[in-house]
């Protein structure tokens, strides 16, 4: 199976996307788009979501 790309954020791409906070408090850069009622998520739709704000940025 092939490694899904994770978007790249930019300073112009960095106002499409949200952080956001589960219960247990780790973090996740999500596009506003994909937000929705996490207990209705699928398996496909977090792969979508980025674990965190340095995962994200390329340095």
């Amino acid at each position: 199976m092939a490694e899904e790309k994770k978007p790249e954020i930019t300073e112009s791409t960095a106002t499409q996307f949200v952080l956001v906070k589960d219960k247990s408090g780790k973090e996740f850069v999500c596009p506003i788009n994909a937000l929705k009622d996490a207990s209705k998520l699928s398996e496909e739709e977090r792969k979508k979501c980025i674990e965190n704000v340095e995962g994200a940025i390329e340095g």
